[in-house]
């Protein structure tokens, strides 16, 4: 079998991986960004990502894991989460120029249950306008074809 990029992992296997020890989320957490950096250029999914704050909640899940503490089913595991979904810490923009800027002041609840469940939220993906037309042309990242 061929040896895949650590990016390339399902959140199972990824979570399987973390918890034998053979994984830390800040090494998935690194090779997610740098794949994103690699092809962001043509796939332009991301409209807002902090790698900074990603590597930081990366850090914390990896601390948190290795507590002995229990862990949630997505512990250290990198989500993005697409431009309507309210953050409190991350501009949501529901991909309209009206809500430019906006920072919501509280999580959405689906938001709050990922953090539970010890995601990562490593930011905002491209979204039509209020989510409601056709989408923007973005590309496969595992296919740039």
């Amino acid at each position: 079998m061929a040896t895949r990029e650590l990016w390339e992992l399902g959140a199972a296997e990824a979570g399987e991986r973390m918890r034998a020890g053979r994984l830390s989320s800040v090494e998935l957490v690194e090779a997610c960004l740098g794949r994103i950096r690699e092809t962001e250029p043509q796939v332009e999914a991301w409209i807002y990502l902090d790698p900074e704050y990603a590597l930081a909640q990366a850090k914390a899940a990896d601390e948190w894991r290795l507590s002995g503490r229990p862990i949630g089913g997505l512990q250290g595991i990198p989500v993005g989460l697409k431009d309507i979904i309210d953050t409190g810490d991350m501009p949501t923009e529901n991909g309209s120029v009206l809500h430019a800027g906006r920072t919501p002041s509280r999580d959405a609840a689906v938001v709050e249950r990922l953090r539970a469940a010890g995601a990562v939220i490593m930011g905002k993906t491209v979204t039509t306008e209020f989510a409601t037309r056709t989408p923007g042309k973005t590309r496969n990242p595992h296919n740039l074809a």
